[in-house]
């Protein structure tokens, strides 16, 4: 009767440290702090610098328009032409402490009537 109870217990240990250590460890940025999970915005693409390193999207907030600046690294993917004067859509995340540009996509504009 206490062998099949010190089994038991040593299988539901066995079993609770093999789930802990499935489960996937979170993201940390290279600063050592935790990545948050990514966001996104649309806006209009205000200036980008020179090399392409980081440009500025004005967002509107309900009345308000806000100018959020973002850097581009080597995991960025840019689809279509981004440039100043073009809308955008930002899918980003925050690392040390700036908006880093994961995916930055060219918002096609509305077709003219002909």
């Amino acid at each position: 009767m206490i062998r099949k109870l010190l089994c038991g217990v040593s299988l539901a240990c066995f079993l609770l440290a093999v789930s802990v250590r499935a489960q996937p460890p979170l993201q940390q940025s290279p600063s050592g702090q935790q990545s948050e999970q990514p966001k996104s915005v649309t806006g209009k693409v205000t200036s980008v610098e020179p090399g392409g390193k980081a440009f500025s999207v004005e967002v509107n907030q309900g009345n308000n328009k806000r100018t959020m600046q973002f850097v581009v690294d080597k995991n960025t993917v840019v689809q279509g032409h981004v440039g100043a004067g073009t809308t955008a859509t930002v899918q980003y995340q925050q690392s040390g402490g700036q908006l880093v540009a994961l995916n930055v996509s060219e918002q096609g504009s509305p077709s003219q009537p002909q």
